[in-house]
């Protein structure tokens, strides 16, 4: 599969930022993004403990071109949360995509108000990178055998320039506004569970040095066989032309066993890749929400740390699948615009 779109340096202008960044998602390929952080239910004063001296400035600058890019691209995104993620995403494929110069530091600490619900706006965003409580991501869905050369490529790209971030290094930076040994941290995360993303993508990772995040929906790992390359559209998991009908499409759970002792972070991803506002009813809750974390943690003796909604969402406390979300023991909640850290 060939890029659809790979400039040698990366765009200047937000509008072509967004447009090869949308080419990337078209051609199901790894996604930069940067998304807020924050402990849920809170945001981030617009003032910053002062960064690192190699890195003074370059958080700010960073929040200024978020405005920027926010000015441009909200009023054809439709404003709102919409106009936010066509922001960072533009952004993000300016410091994280092919060409790209080198990222920010991301390394200041802030200072946090309680202000129950969490915002997506963009001033409380540019403010949140301002004070340099963001994350880098790269998501990334189908990882054929076809792509696996390309992909350890651009993961050791992303080693030279990162660090790789497991669980414990998240909270250490989620707590300290800091990077164990001083490097920014980068997330290669791979989402719905699929059997390339064991036998491909996993492998890519350990060849580039970093640990994968992998967010599987449990009930596609449940389907029989010969009837995954049905399930998948059917609940919007989608398949490149290297998926057979017949052939298994989804990790098994020796698989996912696997992948959580080589090291990677394995965790689910709602069970049958559900809507969190769908997700209503108490029964619905338990199957998308509290089994797939029971079904992970006993097949791999860990505690799975994350869950992630399709589509995103942001964790208030205010729904009952939110409350099931922080009873069922997981740390974060994964969205498109932030990630949150949740109250034990």
């Amino acid at each position: 599969m060939s890029l659809p779109y790979s400039p040698s340096v990366p765009p200047e202008e937000p509008e072509a930022a967004l447009e090869a960044s949308l080419a990337l998602v078209a051609g199901r390929r790894g996604v930069p993004m940067l998304v807020s952080l924050r402990d849920a239910g809170q945001r981030y004063e617009p003032e910053a403990v002062a960064p690192a001296p190699e890195e003074d400035g370059a958080d700010p600058l960073l929040a200024a071109e978020f405005d920027e890019f926010h000015a441009r691209l909200a009023p054809a995104a439709g404003g709102g949360e919409a106009g936010v993620i066509a922001a960072l995403q533009a952004l993000a494929y300016r410091h994280l995509g092919p060409g790209r110069a080198g990222g920010s530091g991301g390394t200041g600490a802030a200072r946090t108000l309680p202000t129950g619900q969490p915002r997506v706006g963009a001033a409380d965003t540019a403010a949140d990178l301002r004070a340099g409580r963001y994350l880098r991501l790269v998501n990334y869905h189908n990882t054929p055998a076809s792509w696996k050369d390309e992909l350890v490529e651009e993961l050791r790209g992303y080693a030279r320039d990162f660090a790789t971030v497991g669980v414990a290094d998240l909270e250490h930076f989620v707590t300290t506004g800091r990077w164990p040994g001083g490097r920014p941290g980068l997330l290669p995360v791979f989402y719905e569970g699929y059997r390339d993303n064991y036998e491909i993508a996993a492998a890519a990772c350990e060849e580039a040095g970093v640990i994968g995040w992998f967010f599987v929906c449990t009930q596609f790992v449940d389907t029989p066989v010969a009837e995954q390359y049905d399930f998948a559209p059917a609940h919007r998991i989608k398949l490149v032309d290297e998926n057979r009908p017949g052939e298994r499409l989804a990790m098994t759970w020796e698989e996912i066993a696997d992948l959580h002792r080589r090291g990677h972070v394995v965790t689910p991803h709602t069970a049958s890749h559900a809507l969190a506002r769908t997700t209503l009813g108490a029964e619905d809750i338990a199957r998308e929400v509290s089994e797939p974390k029971r079904l992970m943690d006993a097949v791999t003796g860990g505690s799975a740390p994350a869950t992630a909604w399709l589509e995103g969402t942001n964790w208030s406390g205010e729904s009952a699948a939110d409350r099931a979300v922080a009873a069922s023991g997981y740390r974060y909640v994964f969205g498109n615009t932030m990630v949150q850290r949740l109250p034990r």
